[in-house]
């Protein structure tokens, strides 16, 4: 029977030949377009989680009311208001610092945390002007919670605790304000300070906003700029399983009066326009499967229409409707088979090419995932599509009987 089958498709070069290079794009379409998809939102979860941390604690905004502002300068009494007070409150740094350190530093779950502040400031260097925020941060801490340290392109984070006047300045905001490492610019602060700091590393993100509006320092250096020693306002906190991060800041955010959030909670709209990107890729998946499918029952289908005579030989000596059925069945599972795996064969080639291309992507190249699911996936998905598209052939061929074929051929 698998003799029969394959001699079949031998028979047949031409048909043979296109249905398997449809096999074969579809399934190496799928591998390269789920590896780049799928490696790039890799990339974008890997930016998010691991260089901004798993989770955030914040404080909680208050804002003014009239009921609030009532119970201070009148107790029992209420006023009525010409303009009615609103806004934020002024304090925006954490109030139970010291809690939060010791629940972090016994939690089995974290792995690490980093206390920063940040400070709105102007660098300036002769004419030139930026807004920037300058962020404080722990060096050793740090380096412990995200990424960060891997887009530094000069220097290092830990040389920050050389002193209260070193800073790390992003790529682009040297040449904004046109310095090189070592100058020195003007940090210019709300309350009227003007501090001069040397720049001793640069970094590049990939992300342009945030390499021309962001400095970093130390904690100390922030601090003793924003006149406000010991002040934090945020907490990057990294756990040991970061697809639990969400249920964990729940938790906290509920025991707290602080604010919490997890990384995928922050960002989103940024998870939903991947899954966006995933049901593209799942509809181009199914464009292909159909274009397979169709190729494979109509060339099955002519195999059916030229084979009419071998049909009535084989039933002739033997061959039962289940058996004709059974030998179609082979040749669309062959041709599955075969073309699976030239196809995921094709797909990997071409994306360890893409890889070895080194296209850039910000400060790194592309990312291709190898996840062995996405080559399996692709496999299956040919093979059964060439399995179905076969069976209404293989039936059709099953149900012609010898009479209805010589009557036919007479």
């Amino acid at each position: 029977m698998w003799f029969l089958a394959l001699k079949h498709i031998v028979s047949r070069k031409s048909q043979s030949i296109l249905t398997l290079l449809a096999i074969v794009f579809g399934a190496a379409g799928y591998i390269v377009l789920s590896g780049i998809q799928i490696g790039f939102q890799n990339y974008m979860i890997s930016n998010l989680i691991e260089r901004s941390g798993h989770i955030i604690v914040t404080p909680k905004d208050e804002f003014i009311d009239e009921d609030s502002v009532n119970k201070i300068f009148a107790g029992d009494k209420n006023y009525v208001w010409l303009n009615k007070p609103s806004g934020r409150r002024s304090n925006t740094g954490l109030t139970q610092i010291s809690k939060w350190y010791k629940k972090l530093s016994q939690d089995p779950e974290v792995s690490g945390y980093s206390p920063t502040i940040t400070q709105e400031a102007i660098a300036s260097r002769g004419g030139f002007k930026q807004t920037v925020n300058l962020v404080g941060i722990d060096p050793i801490k740090h380096k412990k919670t995200t990424t960060f340290h891997e887009d530094i392109t000069y220097g290092s984070l830990e040389s920050l605790n050389n002193g209260l006047s070193v800073i790390l300045v992003g790529e682009r905001l040297l040449l904004l304000l046109g310095v090189k490492v070592n100058d020195t610019i003007n940090i210019s602060t709300a309350n009227g300070n003007v501090i001069p700091m040397k720049i001793i590393g640069t970094f590049d993100t990939g992300e342009i906003h945030s390499d021309v509006r962001t400095i970093y320092a130390s904690l100390a250096t922030v601090q003793n700029v924003a006149g406000t020693p010991g002040k934090i306002d945020s907490i990057i906190i990294k756990i040991k399983n970061y697809s639990k991060a969400a249920d964990v800041a729940t938790k906290w955010n509920m025991e707290s009066s602080d604010t919490v959030e997890s990384w995928d909670q922050r960002y989103k709209s940024r998870l939903e326009m991947m899954k966006t990107q995933d049901t593209i890729r799942n509809i181009t998946t199914i464009s292909f499967i159909i274009i397979i499918a169709f190729g494979i029952y109509n060339i099955l289908n002519m195999a059916v229409n030229h084979k009419t005579k071998d049909i009535a030989i084989l039933r002739s000596i033997g061959f039962n409707q289940n058996d004709t059925v059974f030998l179609f069945l082979i040749q669309g599972a062959l041709l599955g088979l075969i073309g699976g795996i030239l196809g995921v064969s094709a797909g990997f080639g071409i994306c360890k090419l893409l890889e070895s291309m080194k296209i850039q992507m910000g400060p790194r190249t592309m990312t291709i995932a190898w996840d062995i699911a996405i080559y399996l996936k692709a496999f299956f998905l040919v093979t059964f599509s060439a399995l179905i598209a076969s069976y209404f052939p293989a039936k059709a061929a099953g149900k012609l009987s010898p009479i209805e074929i010589i009557r036919g051929a007479a």
